[in-house]
């Protein structure tokens, strides 16, 4: 797909040596990365270790999507303390969302409690917001299997996906496609201008965005994963 929208054709003779392909991969490289940068978070499959908060709910929220295992968790990260919890203790509930439901919930981890008359009018001691500490541990895997697909003696390979055991690619064709696209970019105009003016003739690279401003068609293709924050 990249190279098509580089290239126009893989047989048509435009890429004519090793140096090409050299420089094809980079720009493919270079493309992935700003996507990444570009959403706001690695999309490429991965295992992760975090410590998280919870705040008395039914669940835990982790920072990288979607989730393809949980792998285990933990009730503390201090590891002679720690609880391992079963897998039948606990469910992805919603993997693009990043969410990881409990039954008997996750216990609120705020532990710092301020004397009476600091917070609470001086009728009894108080929890203060927003001092929630990071208390449970979890190992899992997150992210899209790439075009090259995902081989099962991989690090990141795991059988308790949620998205199956298959090795084949897992991404979505918009991302795919924006892929190629900036890529494409890079190599048609790598000085980043928006718009080129040679006498009568004018080349736009980007077009207006939602909110007037100068978007590429790969960040259009993006728009719907960005996260905000």
């Amino acid at each position: 797909d990249v190279m098509v929208a580089l290239f126009g054709s893989t047989t048509t003779g435009a890429i004519a040596s090793t140096q090409d392909l050299d420089h094809l991969g980079r720009l493919v490289r270079r493309a992935s990365a700003w996507v990444d940068g570009y959403v706001g978070h690695p999309l490429a499959a991965a295992i992760y270790s975090e410590s998280l908060p919870a705040y008395g709910g039914r669940r835990l929220i982790v920072s990288r999507t979607p989730i393809r295992a949980v792998l285990r968790l933990f009730d503390s990260t201090t590891t002679c303390e720690a609880t391992e919890l079963t897998s039948t203790d606990y469910v992805v509930e919603d993997r693009d969302a990043g969410f990881i439901a409990r039954p008997a919930g996750f216990a609120w981890t705020n532990y710092d409690q301020a004397g009476a008359g600091d917070f609470s009018l001086g009728l009894t001691g108080a929890r203060l917001p927003g001092n929630e500490q990071r208390s449970w541990l979890v190992e899992y895997a997150a992210g899209f299997v790439g075009l090259g697909g995902l081989s099962t003696d991989s690090a990141n390979w795991t059988t308790g996906a949620v998205d199956g055991t298959s090795t084949g690619s897992t991404l979505p064709d918009d991302v795919r496609q924006a892929v190629a696209s900036r890529a494409a970019e890079f190599f048609t105009n790598p000085l980043g201008l928006v718009s080129r003016t040679v006498g009568d003739l004018r080349v736009q690279y980007a077009s207006a965005g939602p909110g007037g401003e100068m978007a590429s068609a790969a960040e259009v293709l993006l728009a719907p994963w960005r996260r905000a924050g």
